[in-house]
């Protein structure tokens, strides 16, 4: 229990709570509030020695791989997605360059896009990073919200032939990022 000693200090506290100062709220500006998030989402992660590429007594020039894509059919972000970024980090210490090729396919397994990363070659085997970043607004990204599924093809392109003992590894990540605005 609180008990007051002066007269006046009651009063002034009286007076504050009824008398505050406070501004009308407007409910109406909720309307107007626009979120813009960014969201990321992991793709492929690929790591492989140069030996890996060595099978059989011969060289296997090809590693493929595929994601099916399944938050384009949402409609939330097919009515907020703005942009999207697809981000590509490759590290590679092998002697031979490399190209990753991405391939978007819509529901009916027809082509919507693709695009190539290349990759050079690590002749001293030390590693050579590189990050990719390809971008999809617009038309472009209306194409894109088709898809279904993303093929990835990492070929090792001709050079110096490898064996079961050559040096190096070759490194992939990747990671879409989509840019949202919802209003």
């Amino acid at each position: 229990m609180i008990v007051i000693q002066n007269k006046y200090v009651g009063y002034i506290i009286a007076m504050l709570v009824l008398f505050n100062c406070t501004k009308p709220i407007d409910f109406n500006q909720a309307d107007a509030l626009v979120l813009e998030p960014i969201v990321e989402s992991s793709l492929i992660f690929y790591n492989a020695s140069a030996a890996d590429f060595f099978v059989g007594g011969s060289e296997q020039s090809t590693v493929e791989d595929f994601a099916e894509i399944d938050f384009f059919g949402n409609g939330f972000f097919q009515d907020s997605l703005e942009k999207i970024d697809f981000v590509f980090q490759v590290e590679n210490s092998i002697n031979r360059a490399y190209r990753l090729r991405v391939t978007f396919l819509d529901d009916n397994g027809q082509l919507l896009e693709t695009f190539d990363i290349v990759t050079e070659a690590s002749p001293n085997n030390q590693v050579i990073a590189t990050e990719h970043i390809i971008t999809f607004e617009g038309d472009a990204l209306d194409s894109i919200k088709q898809t279904q599924i993303a093929e990835f093809s990492l070929t090792m392109l001709a050079g110096v032939p490898i064996n079961e003992n050559t040096p190096g590894e070759i490194d992939v990540k990747s990671k879409a990022v989509l840019f949202l605005n919802i209003n």
